[in-house]
């Protein structure tokens, strides 16, 4: 059985939207959602919440498009 992680993290990304989050991240895991969240001059920040099997590539890839924060991974029941 594959194990499931839900995230749900902020992304604090420069030169960013959501839609560049989302399209990167699509291939990486399931029920994505990205918001805006609390946008400050040229930077934003994003909250991210999504289903993946792998948080460390999630991670990864978000590490290069920006600094991530407020970090939750749960496993998922399903």
């Amino acid at each position: 059985m594959i194990t499931k992680y839900i995230l749900e993290f902020i992304l604090h990304a420069k030169d960013s939207s959501p839609a560049i989050v989302r399209s990167a991240l699509a291939e990486f895991g399931t029920d994505l959602m990205v918001e805006d969240f609390q946008k400050q001059s040229e930077e934003s920040n994003y909250k991210v919440n999504m289903v993946t099997e792998d948080p460390t590539l999630v991670f990864d890839l978000c590490a290069q498009l920006g600094r991530i924060r407020s970090v939750k991974v749960q496993e998922s029941c399903s």
